[in-house]
């Protein structure tokens, strides 16, 4: 029985070596190999998805650039139409502005040519009055005068007759 407590685990130990190295360690092996495969399988999927996800988050993001670009652009084009649309109405209204202050001005140049001509007008008028009432003076004056001389020539006449005078009375005797 000695012999037997040896050569029993020798004989194990044979057996589980030759079925290690023939069995166990392939299978091991091809299962090993098996999970690295699925593992660069998975990580291919993986990488493959990510990649996939990235030209997708790539593409929206291109995709929303360029809807951002079309909406800046668009927006730009509003707002250049509106200032053109303002700016038209501005000129038109200068322009009619201008039209109206160049007709007012005609119309205040014409209004001050008549002021001038009716002040030009008044000045005579005044010259004319200011003529008749010196002539309606001196008028006056020669009558009053042309009166007083023949005032004094009446007296003078008057005391040059002898009607007027007192008869010489002869002294009283």
């Amino acid at each position: 029985m000695n012999k037997f407590y040896f050569i029993l685990p020798v004989f194990l130990m044979v057996a589980f070596g030759l079925y290690y190295t023939q069995v166990a360690q392939p299978q091991m092996r091809a299962e090993a190999a098996a999970a690295a495969r699925l593992k660069a399988d998975e990580a291919a999927r993986d990488e493959a998805h990510r990649l996939e996800i990235e030209r997708k988050s790539q593409e929206d993001a291109r995709r929303a650039q360029a809807d951002r670009e079309a909406k800046s652009r668009a927006a730009q084009e509003k707002a250049r139409a509106e200032k053109e649309a303002q700016d038209r109405a501005v000129r038109e209204e200068t322009a009619k502005f201008e039209d109206e202050a160049a007709r007012l001005t005609k119309q205040i140049a014409d209004l001050e040519r008549e002021i001038a001509g009716l002040r030009a007008q008044r000045e005579q008028t005044n010259q004319e009055a200011f003529e008749l009432a010196k002539q309606v003076e001196l008028a006056r004056r020669t009558a009053e005068m042309d009166l007083q001389r023949m005032y004094e020539m009446v007296a003078q006449k008057v005391t040059d007759s002898s009607l007027t005078k007192m008869p010489v009375v002869p002294p009283p005797k």
